[in-house]
């Protein structure tokens, strides 16, 4: 659990735990010879397929994550299909595997332009620390008259932050059943929104929360808003916390989101802009710490399997097995952990 940061150092921090991963420099991209990971292959899509091509020569392993699969998948436009056949054509190569973090179970046109997927980290990363902090938290917790409605991290568009405030700002019934509450930095384009829910009497925590805030907020929500528009339906990491932690979100109906939360059985109401009363005075569905711990732990496995294929390393136990006799780490050697490149932008 880790405050606003951004995807890419929270999944470095997975790749180090898991695998003993380090940052490269752009040299170590071409030399390395452990398998080289890009941790956003959007942003970097060029460079993602040189590095690939060349270290494919040198019989070198490239692993790449696809963050936001869906231009690519099924965009029109020359630049997504230009990507699009690129990525087609790169997977005919064993040494080069591109992931999305997404299952093609959620949207079958992924496997069209990647060659196997993970879960995204933030569905399965939550320490066990982290988790019995929580739960302290919640027993502490005195319960009032309403439900805690929580929106967390950067506060924008791309979050449904509008539409947060002005939903509690204009309905008498979902001020009388939730206290709404917003942590995170607010976009300033969006800054009147904040004194909107203000105003109405919902809170907004206008700064970037410690990582002991973050916990909290958690433990005090009893659901989580993860209703975001199309611009910001890639987005996973909030709701992915609150899988982990059995607290339900709130998802946009027909978004990703809403896929992943129906094919894994995750708690979650799924609601249209247009129908967000009936959907919040209805029924809620109840905190699963138990469930939320059985779904990090399956997707950690799914996924521990295929990232250790990916980087070509031994599975799991038979690592173990190596690790007992040689007093190696689980990922082998540090000259065998992988490499993640540092090239792209990190995401607000």
């Amino acid at each position: 659990m880790h405050s606003e940061t951004g995807r890419r150092p929270a999944y470095l921090r997975a790749l180090e735990r898991l695998f003993g991963a380090r940052q490269g420099r752009l040299r170590d991209l071409f030399l390395a010879r452990a398998a080289v990971v890009f941790l956003a292959v959007e942003e970097t899509f060029l460079l993602y397929v040189l590095v690939a091509l060349v270290r494919a020569l040198l019989g070198r392993r490239t692993v790449g994550l696809l963050l936001r699969p869906m231009p690519i998948a099924v965009s029109p436009r020359l630049r997504c299909r230009s990507k699009r056949m690129v990525l087609r054509v790169m997977k005919r190569c064993r040494l080069v595997r591109t992931l999305t973090i997404v299952p093609f179970s959620v949207f079958p046109a992924f496997s069209a332009i990647a060659d196997d997927w993970i879960y995204d980290f933030q569905l399965w990363d939550v320490t066990e620390e982290e988790r019995k902090a929580v739960e302290r938290l919640r027993r502490k917790r005195r319960p009032g008259n309403r439900f805690v409605m929580t929106a967390l991290g950067t506060q924008s568009r791309c979050k449904g932050f509008d539409l947060f405030a002005d939903a509690f700002a204009r309905f008498s019934a979902l001020r009388k059943r939730f206290t709404f509450l917003a942590c995170g930095r607010v976009a300033p384009d969006i800054a009147e929104h904040a004194l909107v829910l203000e105003e109405a009497g919902g809170v907004a925590v206008d700064r970037v929360l410690s990582d002991a805030e973050l916990l909290g907020a958690y433990a005090a929500s009893d659901v989580i808003w993860c209703l975001y528009p199309r611009a910001g339906d890639h987005a996973s990491g909030i709701l992915g916390r609150a899988v982990q932690l059995g607290i339900p979100v709130v998802v946009r109906q027909g978004s990703l989101a809403h896929r992943l939360c129906t094919v894994e059985n995750l708690l979650h109401i799924a609601v249209a802009p247009e129908q967000i009363i009936e959907r919040l005075t209805g029924p809620l569905p109840p905190q699963n710490a138990a469930w939320g711990r059985y779904a990090a732990r399956r997707f950690a496995q799914r996924s521990e399997t295929t990232l250790r294929s990916a980087f070509g390393m031994a599975p799991a136990t038979a690592a173990r097995n190596a690790d007992v006799s040689q007093d190696a780490s689980p990922a082998g050697s540090p000259a065998d952990a992988p490499t993640a490149g540092r090239a792209a932008p990190q995401e607000p």
